[in-house]
């Protein structure tokens, strides 16, 4: 499997980095990075739960991984 935690934690720092080298260069503003970082810091433990059920082999139903 391609994914796995430290992948999902490293390309969340990766793209706040991004966001921040944008923020430097002009091409963002102080409010799109905030927001970004927000995001990340918000969403990350729902990513890493959401890749846990997706390699659960207990669950065959694709809306338990996704939470639907």
């Amino acid at each position: 499997m391609w994914a796995s935690k430290s992948s999902i934690k490293s390309n969340a720092t990766s793209i706040k980095k991004f966001y921040e080298f944008m923020l430097e260069k002009g091409n963002i503003d102080e409010e799109a990075y905030k927001e970004l970082k927000e995001e990340v810091k918000y969403n990350t433990q729902e990513w890493l739960d959401t890749m846990d059920r997706y390699d659960d082999p207990d669950i065959e139903d694709m809306e338990e991984v996704w939470g639907l």
